[in-house]
């Protein structure tokens, strides 16, 4: 499981958006064209990319679970087995602007900078980031319908088809065991959230975190009842919710050391999402100082 790395971290963090390079580690990529340039122009195009992404991926042993190609930018959830993810980055990115330079006769940059590469340990995160990367051609006006764009890897997630690509058992094992109810699941996660609040992680790098908290609340909502009693990926983040409702109700006493304790680690888990101290102190009704005195001690 997404826990089992060569590190072991007592709080489970969700992710953060600062490029963290580990031997083993799952990485929610994104890259972009400058300006209003294009990565992608023709059909030729994406089929190198997905190209070089398997030759990637074979060079350095890499597990691709998706990736979502659009004309003037990408995505890509990936596993590491080695702490090569900025060399595999520099051959797949280079070997494409090398392409597509040669290819178009231009010269000057393909992609717009170092690419961004959020780092996570949360099984709940890794569901809604594929599900956020499989809805970006449909929330960008490309398709009508959101299983028929041709780009991305949403399908292999919902039929039983094989990809010499992807690395598609990771993810639907969280859902369920039994890949034709994982798979199930996993369509109708993708039905129901097609509708729900969708920022461009381009232009806002919370993107995904109001999008993670757009799709909780639609779970709490009814659709909760989808997962199977077995497995539920998102118990952990309704546990926290709990542990936040009491603080606030005044049911966890800052003067007793197992309250203080698990309030450090709520807090913990709370910055480990992107929240600052500030808003941390919004959320749980205390004090910025009482906040700060609790994360020093």
């Amino acid at each position: 499981m997404i826990q089992t790395f060569l590190f072991q971290m007592k709080a489970r963090t969700l992710m953060t958006s600062r490029k963290v390079l580990v031997e083993e580690g799952i990485y929610h990529i994104t890259q972009r064209a400058p300006g209003k340039e294009v990565i992608f122009v023709e059909e030729t195009d994406y089929l190198r990319f997905l190209k070089l992404l398997k030759e990637s991926s074979k060079k350095f042993s890499l597990d691709i679970f998706c990736f979502s190609l659009l004309s003037n930018h990408l995505h890509i959830l990936l596993r590491t087995k080695q702490r090569n993810l900025d060399k595999a980055m520099k051959f797949l990115f280079q070997s494409y602007a090398q392409f597509f330079n040669k290819k178009y006769e231009r010269k000057g940059h393909v992609f717009c900078g170092v690419y961004r590469a959020s780092f996570c340990l949360d099984e709940s995160y890794l569901i809604v980031a594929s599900l956020y990367i499989h809805l970006n051609p449909y929330k960008a006006g490309l398709t009508k319908n959101i299983f028929e764009y041709k780009w991305f890897s949403l399908q292999p997630y919902i039929k039983p088809i094989k990809s010499s690509l992807l690395n598609v058992g990771f993810i639907l094992d969280i859902l369920d065991s039994d890949r034709g109810e994982a798979r199930r699941i996993y369509k109708g996660l993708i039905q129901g959230s097609r509708l729900l609040n969708y920022e461009n992680i381009l232009e806002n790098k919370r993107a995904i975190k109001t999008f993670y908290k757009e799709f909780t609340s639609w779970l709490k909502k009814g659709a909760l009842k989808m997962f199977s009693k077995r497995k539920n990926p998102f118990y952990a983040y309704f546990e926290l919710e709990k542990k936040i409702e009491e603080i606030k109700e005044g049911d966890l006493k800052l003067n007793s050391p197992a309250s203080k304790e698990g309030i450090r680690y709520i807090i913990k888990q709370l910055k480990s999402r992107g929240y600052t101290i500030y808003e941390i102190a919004n959320i749980l009704r205390i004090g910025r100082t009482t906040l700060y005195r609790l994360v020093q001690n």
